[in-house]
């Protein structure tokens, strides 16, 4: 690989890195940064071709993580102070990359099945955030507390593992965003508490023993949960693409539900917040959806340039 290719990689990397923000969705920067084809082709092709597949993702991989690191901490010192604002901006950025599923959508080929999927997806995506809030008002579990305990909660670690899986499928589904799974599974502040703020790893010298093995969980969810849907997904987007994208599109404005139902914003719905909050918040969700939206009608349909599994 050209110097050149490498650091513009490197660059692309650090886009996809914005997908640690719930919302964000890194299939769809992958698109817009003209990466996502590679990416999957790569992933696709570890298990065939590591030495090839490798050296194409480092790149991509060191610009994702140093620019996922700086947005957890800026994330994490934020959500103190201004919390429904940071989710209604990204929750305007899940809606502004609405046109990106829409447009593969066949709708005039739309079936009784297609529908069912849309609505099923809906139901599912929205679903998962209301039962958070129930959860949290009836003391049925509390995974924020689990993370801080597991030894005393064991059943934390498939949790984890199961969600690391699904947010990594969901990584590859462009309008899907990895990290807004945790949100709305009520995992993504707690999966962050442990490497910023008071209660993290690096100030309660305690949890680092726990911390790590729950870091490592996770992370085998989602290295599974990538390797192993990585082929799977370019198959259902070739053989079924109209009931796989209704599907997707099912999820996200059902997300979008979820992004403001949610047993982590609960609580601050009960604070009596001054309503300016709610405005600035309604000002940046229309800024996001914009913001996203002239970004995705710069996505041109021609294929990228991508890694050969055969090569």
């Amino acid at each position: 690989m050209k110097r050149k290719d490498w650091f513009l990689d490197l660059g692309r990397g650090a886009a996809l890195g914005t997908g640690i923000l719930p919302g964000v969705s890194v299939g769809t920067v992958g698109l817009i940064v003209k990466v996502y084809d590679k990416l999957l082709a790569s992933i696709s092709g570890l298990t065939k071709h590591f030495g090839k597949a490798f050296k194409t993702l480092l790149p991509i991989a060191l610009g994702t993580i140093v620019s996922a690191v700086v947005l957890l901490f800026g994330y994490s010192r934020l959500k103190n102070y201004i919390p429904f604002e940071i989710i209604a901006l990204l929750a305007g950025l899940i809606i502004g990359g609405l046109p990106i599923i829409v447009k593969k959508v066949d709708w005039k080929a739309m079936a009784f099945a297609d529908w069912l999927r849309l609505c099923g997806g809906f139901v599912l995506a929205a679903g998962i955030g209301v039962i958070s809030v129930l959860a949290y008002k009836n003391s049925w579990f509390d995974f924020g507390a689990a993370f801080l305990a597991p030894n005393e909660n064991p059943w934390i670690y498939p949790v984890t593992f199961v969600v690391g899986f699904v947010a990594a499928v969901a990584c590859l589904l462009p309008g899907i965003s990895g990290s807004m799974v945790l949100f709305i599974f009520g995992l993504y502040d707690p999966v962050v508490g442990l490497y910023t703020g008071p209660a993290s790893m690096l100030h309660n010298h305690e949890r680092v023993g726990t911390g790590l093995l729950l870091t490592l969980v996770l992370f085998v969810g989602i290295v599974v949960g990538l390797v192993s849907f990585s082929k799977v997904m370019g198959r259902l987007m070739e053989r079924h693409h109209q009931g796989t994208f209704t599907l997707v599109l099912g999820f996200i404005l059902g997300s979008t539900v979820s992004m403001f139902v949610n047993n982590n914003l609960w609580p601050y719905y009960e604070s009596n917040a001054p309503f300016w909050h709610y405005i600035l918040g309604a000002a940046l969700m229309v800024g996001g959806f914009f913001l996203l939206f002239f970004l995705t009608k710069r996505i041109k349909d021609e294929p990228e340039e991508k890694v050969e599994e055969n090569e």
